[in-house]
């Protein structure tokens, strides 16, 4: 219960529930909501708690931090 009100408060958060890694497209910004991770195409995964991005290696399949 503590670990939710943290969450809540973003004051942490063990990311330990994390979305599938997806591709990001690049776009030049003007229809985004949001930017992609790094410089042009690569993947992300996303904490499905808190929301943060984190990068995603591909080639290691593991994440980035």
């Amino acid at each position: 219960m503590l670990e939710k009100v943290l969450q809540f408060f973003l004051i942490a958060c063990a990311h330990r529930k994390l979305s599938k890694p997806h591709a990001a497209d690049f776009d030049d910004g003007r229809n985004a909501d949001w930017m992609p991770v790094g410089n042009g195409p690569s993947h992300y995964v996303v904490c499905l708690d808190c929301g943060k991005k984190f990068d995603y290696d591909w080639r290691n399949m593991r994440v980035v931090r």
